[in-house]
């Protein structure tokens, strides 16, 4: 038998074998098209148990079952797969069903050990509690896990486990979107131009794959969208040709926060993010800075070892103690930490500016500044429910790397180049070279 299947060049690594396979994005990406052409494919090469999966399925109408359905009718299979109520049979003995995960506890999921393969559509509503489940569960030999979504919260459980700071080994990770689909209808193209003129935020959302922005609320959120779309949050380690500055914000009782930055003068790129709660200075010191402890005292498994440049901190450093009768600033001084440049008496909103100046050129190591960036995501305004108006910087979780990444904004001296353009109707290709020269400016 021969199966005449196109195949989206995205979708040309996820042929492969790998134990994950996860495509993520916005709509009408086609990425649960060709993970249903892919099944069937499957089905066909060599018998194969699959299960469908969904947190929450109350009905087949719920399921991928009719797109496989689809799928089958397509590459003209019909004489070749059973088509049944509740499942669906192929050649070789092959089988696919389909499953709610809230369905099953921790006895019940036992009935899945011999699948091949189980594919999780809709994977941002799959609780962290039926992943856990569901890995171990998924065992045979050569067996391998699916998961298509589009992107909700970065604390959904299947962002976190595949686009957090650790994702599994022997994955394909992939982020798939309007453009990598061959066969994006002229409707949807029509509906997307349509979003971006509407709202543009929610359509970053929907037709991007960005993370879900609550507008109102949030400082950074829409900034961040961008940089993630831009593909500034990424792979952008360390260069030791560069010295390293660090920004802070300490806490007493609560979070301390270092951001990690280096600059070249047009681009910022944060290369690590720390934070601690309760922790003293030495023990903070031993963690976020190894290098400037000696070998045996360090408690850190950063694997490159930075060259420092200066550290920023907050005014209040001058005063407050940290420690028995010493100011913060002698304290740090005292591990090391310098040379220590002092911040004035900004409050927030001048923190904030400076920030949402910034963040447009800036870039982030994913791997070593998931937290913070998650941090910066969440740090919104206080709500008054009564009122229904919103006020100033919440004080939570989020603030505090929040404040310390508007310690560097202050701090970032970066130049901007301008080019005068004479003609008011600039050509094409101007604002193509800008960017170009701006893209090149590393190094």
């Amino acid at each position: 038998m021969i199966l005449d299947i196109e195949t989206p060049r995205w979708l040309v690594p996820f042929l492969t074998p790998s134990r994950y396979k996860a495509a993520y994005g916005g709509r009408a990406s086609g990425k649960s098209h060709a993970f249903a052409e892919m099944l069937i494919e499957r089905c066909v090469i060599k018998k194969t148990r699959a299960v469908c999966i969904r947190e929450v399925q109350n009905s087949l109408k719920e399921s991928v079952k009719q797109l496989l359905v689809d799928k089958i009718a397509k590459f003209k299979l019909g004489d070749t797969f059973e088509v049944l109520e509740s499942e669906i049979r192929g050649p070789n003995g092959s089988l696919i069903i389909f499953r709610g995960m809230q369905a099953y506890n921790a006895e019940t999921i036992k009935s899945l050990e011999g699948y091949d393969i189980a594919w999780v559509e809709e994977a941002q509503t799959l609780s962290a509690t039926s992943l856990r489940m569901l890995r171990p569960t998924i065992r045979a030999p050569g067996s391998e896990l699916w998961f298509t979504w589009n992107p909700r919260n970065d604390t959904d459980a299947v962002d976190d486990f595949f686009r957090g700071s650790a994702p599994p080994a022997n994955a394909i990770i992939h982020r798939v979107n309007y453009n990598d689909n061959p066969y994006l209808p002229d409707e949807m193209a029509q509906e997307m131009a349509d979003d971006r003129k509407r709202d543009p935020e929610m359509a970053t959302h929907v037709w991007d794959g960005g993370y879900e922005i609550v507008t109102e609320g949030a400082y950074y959120a829409t900034l961040l969208a961008h940089a993630d779309n831009e593909g500034r949050i990424g792979d952008f380690a360390y260069d030791p040709a560069l010295p390293v500055n660090t920004a802070w914000d300490i806490g007493v009782d609560d979070y301390t926060a270092i951001w990690f930055f280096q600059e070249n003068g047009q681009q910022v790129r944060f290369i690590d993010y720390f934070e601690a709660s309760g922790e003293g200075v030495e023990s903070i010191v031993q963690q976020a800075l190894p290098e400037l402890v000696p070998l045996a005292q360090r408690m850190s498994d950063r694997k490159a070892i930075y060259r420092y440049g200066r550290h920023f901190l907050p005014h209040d450093v001058r005063v407050r103690e940290w420690g028995a009768g010493r100011s913060r600033i002698m304290t740090l001084q005292e591990f090391g930490v310098k040379p220590i440049n002092i911040g004035v008496a900004n409050g927030p909103s001048e923190r904030i500016n400076a920030s949402r100046a910034l963040l447009p050129m800036c870039y982030f190591n994913k791997e070593t500044t998931d937290i913070g960036v998650k941090r910066l995501r969440g740090y919104s305004r206080r709500f008054n429910k009564s009122m229904e108006t919103f006020s100033g910087p919440m004080h939570d979780s989020n603030s505090h790397g929040a404040d310390a990444f508007g310690e560097a904004a202050l701090n970032c001296r970066l130049t901007i180049a301008r080019k005068v353009i004479e003609t008011q109707n600039p050509r094409p290709g101007d604002y193509r070279k800008k960017q170009a020269q701006h893209a090149s400016a590393w190094g």
